[in-house]
């Protein structure tokens, strides 16, 4: 039987890192909870889905489910207080080398600047947010930028619910190297753009706090005009415009999966002020 992808959480009241298994179906509970033990570094004894029921049994966890993992403690994850709890959106963070889809990731889930390149694989990041009186649970899925892990970007592509291209700003191949990635997005989801639950696409600069940037906004703006996606400028030094730019997606993915979707004559991305 093919293993099951899933990402496994520790169990705190506000989960961050996550990393992404393979599990084999074959495997009962204390197998994963050994295999869990070593990946997350504590003793696991308890495994919980997203809705706080603690698992006797892997049998049917799906491909893509969220496990968070106990040492022993009851289930700690804490929705927001206010308004409703929406359904879990998953994101992925794409773009080449060193352009800092870490350093956006960390700083949007836990408000810090990663000062040291360590070159990712693939990990995930979990985040709650709160969107026009809404409580949203963000996955995020945080992606190698060398090509020696391109042959893995059909599976980073597959079962997201949005998108976030990102270049540097000092890098123009940075950002000319995004249309791969848009078209192999293209090709997963054909009906891309203002239908209902397909997903979201952002193109976004990094490091616009460098005081020689090679790419200015004009060009920018033009490269995400030109693949009919949304531009935002960031700063994962300063935390300039990552807020918002998570927040426009959310906002929008909600609006997409409302019961009466908006209008689509004109395209989302030229329905909001750019920022």
């Amino acid at each position: 039987m093919d293993k099951i992808r899933v990402v496994v959480y520790k169990n705190t009241q506000h989960p961050t890192d996550g990393k992404q298994i393979l599990i084999d179906p074959s495997w009962n509970k204390d197998q994963l909870l050994t295999y869990c033990s070593g990946i997350l570094g504590i003793k696991a004894k308890k495994v919980f889905n997203e809705k706080g029921n603690e698992l006797s049994s892997i049998k049917n966890i799906h491909e893509g489910t969220s496990l968070y993992i106990s040492s022993g403690e009851s289930f700690q994850l804490k929705a927001s207080s206010e308004g409703r709890v929406n359904k879990s959106f998953v994101l992925c963070m794409l773009g080449t080398a060193a352009v800092g889809k870490s350093a956006v990731t960390h700083r949007f889930v836990q408000n810090k600047f990663l000062k040291d390149y360590d070159p990712t694989i693939e990990d995930y990041y979990k985040k709650v947010v709160n969107v026009d009186s809404e409580t949203v649970p963000l996955s995020i899925l945080d992606t190698a930028g060398m090509e020696d892990y391109y042959p893995l970007i059909d599976d980073w592509i597959d079962k997201k619910d949005g998108f976030v291209l990102l270049f540097s700003v000092n890098l123009m191949d940075s950002m000319t190297k995004l249309e791969s990635f848009y078209h192999k997005i293209l090709h997963r989801y054909p009906n891309i753009g203002n239908a209902k639950n397909s997903p979201v696409i952002v193109i976004a600069g990094n490091k616009v706090d460098l005081p020689n940037r090679g790419i200015t906004y004009e060009e920018g703006k033009k490269f995400a005009d030109s693949l009919k996606c949304r531009y935002f400028e960031v700063s994962a030094l300063t935390g300039a415009g990552i807020e918002e730019m998570y927040t426009t997606i959310v906002r929008e993915l909600l609006s997409r999966r409302a019961t009466k979707p908006q209008p689509t004559s004109v395209p989302w991305y030229e329905r909001c002020e750019l920022l």
